[in-house]
């Protein structure tokens, strides 16, 4: 299967939906929310990619969390939503792509 053809499939899996879903959400809302709900919310992003094998999901949902817990409002939320995103539409089975992904995180926020 190419690359389109599993970008369309995923478009249909519901375990994609309902993280881009909650990601949005978390997106919008993220200003208006105490830290505590933020971190909560990232939580269940990340029992979610751990539960369903999307290691990047649940390794960038973890590094939300942390990084909320340590720098409040000061972390740059928006940055590790968009990742998120891009993590969520990511082959799991693509382990270079995990990695490409994960070192393009390190990047931005190294920046």
């Amino acid at each position: 299967m190419d690359s389109g053809h599993a970008h369309d499939a995923q478009r249909f899996d519901p375990i994609i939906s309902d993280i881009s879903r909650r990601v949005d959400a978390l997106n919008r809302d993220y200003r208006h929310l105490s830290l505590g709900e933020i971190a909560r919310r990232a939580d269940d992003l990340r029992h979610i990619g751990l539960a369903h094998g999307l290691e990047t999901v649940c390794r960038l949902a973890g590094a939300l969390n942390d990084a909320v817990s340590r720098d409040g409002r000061a972390a740059i939320i928006s940055s590790y939503l968009e990742s998120l995103r891009e993590a969520a539409w990511s082959d799991p089975r693509d382990g270079r792509a995990s990695e490409t992904l994960m070192a393009a995180v390190s990047v931005r926020f190294a920046s």
